[in-house]
């Protein structure tokens, strides 16, 4: 048999138990409270109502003259007529023997007690009857003796024991209802988790498609349903990517490894003999190992931009030094190409990007307009500050890009045209790493191009704050 250990117990029932608990304790609470409240309430009017009967009797005596004990006893109708139901009335002298009693439905069997000072208050409990017991002196003329009223507390009691009822009827009441409320809270709280594991669950089974259907409460549970979608749309992303750089990877590595395997077997059928066939196989193979080469060392750049992290203690870079750098680099590697730098920005204008990550971004962008550049061989860098962005952007006359085609060239291996783009030596990972690196720094990049008119890569970086 297994213990009960609250541990155990699903969320829900947890919510449920304890919001049912707290709430029932919290009424059992007031509901004590107030029951003895009422208790006391009604006590303190009995005591007033037999004061009230007192007083009205050593009203009567006072009002007499030579008033004698034998007088007293003939004043019996009279306090019958004071009388209540369950109370009876005693008149003792002063030695304490009984002057004169009057009775109504209540038994009266006290013994003698000490004569009072003052008004004195007991209560008596016999046989679960209770009774109040008021006493107090009696001066009148030359007669001394107490006035005492003894007073059954049958309507209290009864008054008392519906109240008893009457709450305790409600206290059940009470405590189903905090169950279903204690059960509606866990259900409308649980509920919406409940729907996240769900909906985790499904997406486990059937793949990234399914969301939460977010409520419109703007509450923290809210949040957290919202931020779960959000998350999935990031995962899902992410894991299209993965799968379509996955095959975009091996499509790309497949063509090369072809045709080295092709050349290979040429080669060993009958090419080790031929000078001809033997110098063509290895120029092919060497250019493919080239492109082999560079599409590794691409890929490298490429998971080296998705794992970038901004240095802590970034130094500002100067984007105009960091053009003429690539520049001078390229005026060696491409005389025929003209390369002008217009800087409208100034010599303080600063980036907030590492150099060698700025060095980098313009060196895919120069190598792209020196690749596609035919017959007018004209390159322009404009360097310029727009609000808090320092614009760079790379304009070339070269052979230019279709419109429809604009949002596709920041994908993966993605090439215009992809028999030109080989003959070329890219692989369609430049651009795809650059959008990696100006995302991390927080900028943006932008593209325009007309074809036969040429191409412009605009990217905006975060100015670098100044020291003052």
């Amino acid at each position: 048999m297994k213990l009960f250990r609250l541990e155990n117990v699903s969320l829900k029932g947890k919510l449920t138990f304890l919001s049912a608990t707290m709430i029932f304790i919290v009424y059992f609470l007031f509901t004590c409270l107030q029951y003895e409240t009422v208790k006391q309430w009604l006590l303190n009017e009995e005591e007033k109502t037999i004061e009230k009967t007192i007083g009205e009797i050593e009203t009567y005596y006072a009002e007499k003259r030579n008033l004698s004990w034998n007088d007293i006893r003939k004043s019996k109708k009279l306090l019958e007529k004071l009388n209540e139901k369950y109370q009876a009335i005693r008149i003792l002298d002063e030695k304490g023997n009984v002057v004169v009693s009057v009775a109504n439905q209540v038994s009266v069997s006290l013994l003698p007690a000490e004569k009072p000072e003052k008004l004195e208050v007991d209560y008596h409990l016999v046989n679960n009857d209770r009774s109040v017991i008021l006493r107090k002196p009696f001066h009148v003329a030359q007669m001394n003796g107490t006035i005492e009223v003894v007073r059954h507390l049958v309507k209290f009691q009864q008054m008392i024991n519906t109240i008893f009822f009457i709450m305790t009827v409600i206290g059940m009441v009470a405590m189903g209802m905090s169950a279903w409320i204690g059960r509606f809270i866990a259900k409308h709280f649980v509920g919406r988790l409940q729907a996240v594991t769900n909906t985790m669950r499904n997406i486990k089974k059937n793949g990234f498609q399914e969301r939460i259907d977010v409520p419109a409460a703007n509450d923290e549970m809210s949040q957290l349903m919202a931020m779960f979608n959000e998350m999935m749309d990031e995962i899902e992303h992410s894991f299209r990517q993965q799968k379509q750089f996955i095959e975009d990877a091996s499509h790309e590595l497949r063509t090369p490894i072809a045709i080295l395997e092709g050349h290979l077997s040429l080669l060993k059928r009958w090419g080790k003999h031929n000078p001809e066939i033997l110098e063509e196989s290895l120029e092919a193979a060497v250019q493919e190992v080239y492109r082999l080469k560079k599409l590794v060392l691409e890929l490298l750049d490429l998971s080296h931009a998705e794992a970038l992290t901004i240095p802590a203690e970034l130094q500002p870079t100067s984007p105009k030094e960091a053009a003429e750098q690539i520049v001078k680099n390229f005026r060696v590697l491409h005389p025929s190409v003209q390369f002008q730098i217009i800087d409208e920005a100034g010599e303080k204008a600063r980036v907030h990007v590492a150099k060698h990550h700025l060095e980098q971004l313009l060196l895919i962008l120069l190598d792209n307009a020196v690749k596609y550049s035919q017959q007018e061989k004209v390159i322009t860098i404009d360097i310029k500050e727009e609000g808090k962005y320092v614009s760079i952007s790379v304009r070339d006359k070269g052979i230019g890009i279709p419109r429809d085609e604009l949002e596709k060239v920041f994908l993966r291996f993605y090439r215009v045209d992809k028999e030109r783009s080989r003959e070329k030596g890219g692989v369609g990972l430049g651009l795809a790493i650059a959008k990696e690196i100006v995302d991390k720094y927080g900028g943006q990049i932008v593209m325009e191009s007309e074809v036969g008119v040429g191409t412009t890569v605009e990217l905006f970086l975060p100015k670098a704050k100044s020291k003052e």
